[in-house]
Order: C-alpha cells, then sequence, then structure tokens
C-alpha cells in the first residue's frame, strides 16, 4: 500500500512537470506571436486568417480525436500531439509563406486536438482521482498555480530570447515538446481497457446528444443567456488579444524584447485579480460581482483606446488583464451553477466549441478593420458590446425559475 501511494506521488508530479512545461513555452510564444509574424510581414488580416484557422480547426477534430484516445489510448494520443507539435515548431520557425503558415496552423490546432481532454482524462485514471474530490481539487488547484509560474518565467525567457533572435522562441517551442513526449513515453504506464465502441457509431451518438443537449439548453433560458454572453465575451477578447500587441509595437514601438516581460506581468496580475475578486465575490453575490468586472471592462476597453502613450497605456493595459482573468473564475461558477449533472460536459463542450467559432470571427474582423481603423480606435469601437452583456447579466439576474432540463 505505502509502495502504491509513493508511486502514485511521483505520477503527480509528472503532471506537474507537464503543466510547467507546457505553460512555460506558451509564455515564450504567446507575448510574441504576433510581433514575430509582423517581423515576417505578416499584415494583420492575415494574421486574424492564421489564428482563426486553428480555432476552425479544434472545432472540427475535436469529437474524432476524443474518440481516437477513447478507443486506442489517452497516452497514446497525448504523445502523437506532443510529437506533430515539435514537428509543426520546427516548420514555424523554417517556413514564412503565408499559404504554408495557415496549413501549419490548421495542423496545430489538430495536435491540440489529441491531448486536450485525452491529459485530463489519462491524469484523472492514472492518479485514481475520479472518487477522491479533495485530492481531485488539490491537484487542479496546484497545476493552475505551477502553470501561471510556468508562464511567468517563460514570459521573462521570451524577453531574453527577443533580444537575440525572435524566431528561436519556436526551437525552443519544439524542445519543450519533444521533452514532454519522452517524459509521458518513459514515466507514463496506461492501464488501457480496449473501448469496444464502433467510432461511427459513437459519433452518431455524441452527434445525437449533443443535439438533445442543445435543444434542452436552449429551454433553460439562464444557461442560454450564458452561453451568449460567453460568446460576446470570446469575440470581443480576440479582438483585444490581436489589437494590444500591434498597438504596443506600431503606434507606442515598443522593443521585441519588452512583449515577453508584458505576459510576464499579464500573469502576474492575472493571480491577483483573481485573488481580490474572490474576496469581493465572498461580500458580494456573484451577480454584482460579475456585472461589476463587466462594467469595468468596458470603462477600461474606452481608456485603453483614449490616449496612446506608454504610461497609460501600460497602467490600462495591466487594468484589463487583472480583469479579464477575474471575469472568467466568476462566470464559470455561474455557468456551472445551472447545468445539471446529467448533461453537464456536453453543454460545456457546446458552449467552448460556441467560444471557439466566436474567437475566429473577432481575429478575421479585427484583421480586416485594421486597414480602415488604428487600433486604438478599433478597442474603443468593440467596447459597447460590453453594455449588451450588461443588460443580459442584469436580466439573467431577475430570472427566478427555469425549466429543468431534460
Amino acid at each position: 500500500m505505502y509502495k502504491e501511494i509513493e508511486n502514485k506521488k511521483h505520477l503527480t508530479w509528472i503532471f506537474y512537470i507537464n503543466a510547467f512545461i507546457s505553460y512555460l513555452y506558451n509564455g515564450i510564444i504567446g507575448p510574441l506571436f504576433i510581433i514575430y509574424l509582423l517581423a515576417i510581414n505578416i499584415n494583420p488580416a492575415q494574421i486574424g486568417i492564421i489564428l482563426a484557422a486553428q480555432r476552425i480547426s479544434i472545432i472540427i477534430f475535436e469529437v474524432p480525436t476524443g474518440i481516437f484516445a477513447d478507443r486506442y489510448g489517452r497516452k497514446k494520443s497525448i504523445l502523437i500531439s506532443f510529437f506533430i507539435f515539435a514537428i509543426l515548431f520546427l516548420l514555424w520557425y523554417l517556413l514564412q509563406n503565408f499559404y504554408i503558415l495557415i496549413l501549419i496552423s490548421i495542423l496545430g490546432g489538430f495536435a491540440y486536438t489529441f491531448q486536450s481532454g485525452a491529459k485530463e482524462a489519462l491524469m484523472i485514471d492514472t492518479l485514481a482521482l475520479k472518487n477522491n474530490d479533495h485530492k481531485r481539487n488539490k491537484i487542479f488547484t496546484n497545476i493552475s498555480m505551477i502553470g501561471n509560474v510556468g508562464f511567468i518565467f517563460g514570459g521573462l525567457l521570451a524577453t531574453v530570447i527577443a533580444i537575440y533572435s525572435i524566431k528561436s522562441i519556436w526551437l525552443a517551442a519544439s524542445l519543450a515538446n519533444l521533452l514532454l513526449f519522452f517524459l509521458f513515453l518513459f514515466f507514463i504506464q496506461e492501464n488501457f481497457k480496449y473501448n469496444h465502441f464502433k467510432e461511427r457509431n459513437k459519433m452518431l451518438f455524441f452527434l445525437k446528444t449533443a443535439i438533445n443537449d442543445l435543444k434542452s439548453a436552449l429551454k433553460n433560458q439562464k444557461i442560454f443567456l450564458l452561453i451568449i454572453i460567453n460568446a460576446i465575451f470570446s469575440f470581443i477578447i480576440a479582438v483585444y488579444g490581436l489589437l494590444y500587441p500591434i498597438l504596443f509595437k506600431e503606434t507606442i514601438n515598443l522593443p521585441n524584447y519588452s512583449f515577453g516581460l508584458l505576459g510576464s506581468l499579464s500573469a502576474l496580475v492575472g493571480i491577483l485579480g483573481i485573488f481580490l475578486v474572490k474576496r469581493i465575490a465572498e461580500k458580494k453575490n456573484y451577480f454584482q460581482t460579475f456585472n461589476i468586472l463587466s462594467a469595468a471592462l468596458l470603462l477600461f476597453f474606452l481608456l485603453f483606446g483614449f490616449k496612446t502613450i506608454f504610461l497609460w497605456s501600460i497602467i490600462v493595459f495591466v487594468l484589463i488583464e487583472m480583469t479579464i482573468n477575474s471575469w472568467y473564475p466568476i462566470y464559470q461558477s455561474l455557468f456551472n451553477k445551472f447545468i445539471l449533472d446529467k448533461n453537464r460536459s456536453s453543454i460545456l463542450s457546446i458552449n467552448s466549441t460556441l467560444g471557439l467559432l466566436f474567437i475566429a470571427c473577432g481575429e478575421i474582423l479585427a484583421g480586416l478593420l485594421l486597414n480602415f481603423l488604428k487600433p486604438n480606435l478599433l478597442i474603443m469601437v468593440i467596447s459597447p458590446l460590453f453594455l449588451i452583456i450588461i443588460i443580459l447579466i442584469a436580466k439573467l439576474q431577475k430570472i427566478k425559475k427555469c425549466p429543468e432540463q431534460n
């Protein structure tokens, strides 16, 4: 028994290391991705298409690769993901043609889906977390904190890399995925039982269930409004995510290395924001906190577009990042409150898929509108969308009873 506990402890650290390395290389790439594309003469409209291509790819391949993981093994699925990513990041390093980058981005979305659900499922099975609420919550919390620390260090590394060669971010990411590949290959053993579902039948069953759950969700006013709120928020954040690096680079003329520092700063203030909002939510109800955060984002977006001088933009950037990171946990808490357990997974998947679709639309539209508007003006133009969110939250709060989902 003691050896089994020690082994589980050893395996837990494998997943902690995975979280750190994954967030580390995302902390390297994330802050510099758009800056790199601008450096190789990819224009904002093309950047929007490249980003959207990956989102759409994830939507298309999420279900088939999930079925693959269930049928042939989660570990195998994760290893495929790491291996493909290691190759794709090398291709990002070697190739700069716009159309080839779209293809690489599509393949990146495909690679991501092999691990998106499989990694969490493998961890729960390997560490026997399904029926251990305390241990499961502790491990997920630890992974979140370790991941944030990894992202902060990634941003600092991105700063160093950008000073010497911004192109090297892809080599760092490729190496990270190779390390993760060998980590899982040699240290994780999956006791996998073959799933006898036929893939075609399972796909039809999933689609039928998803359609039924979607109909059920539409009958529940609170869930329906929260799905709409998530879609609008996803659109806004997608536009903002494309615009702010371009604003800092082309309008304020920040050097490339500073974007790594911005990434680390974003992670730090995000942690602070979550802590502060948790305290606020304890004193006020979640609906009030949700509305306060949405109103704050409306104000901050207007302020962000109002002036384009260094100190002003940095201060407002910090306020936006802190609030965005605080907004989503409140949303998740409210959304999960109104979902019935029997169809929780499918409703969450529907919400996530719709969010990705609106992110893709936001990235494409933002890239195209930058041909006509400056980044700061475009940020101001989209800010009134937060008014719709505020109105929907107020309407949501007035709904006292909802029909149960069938």
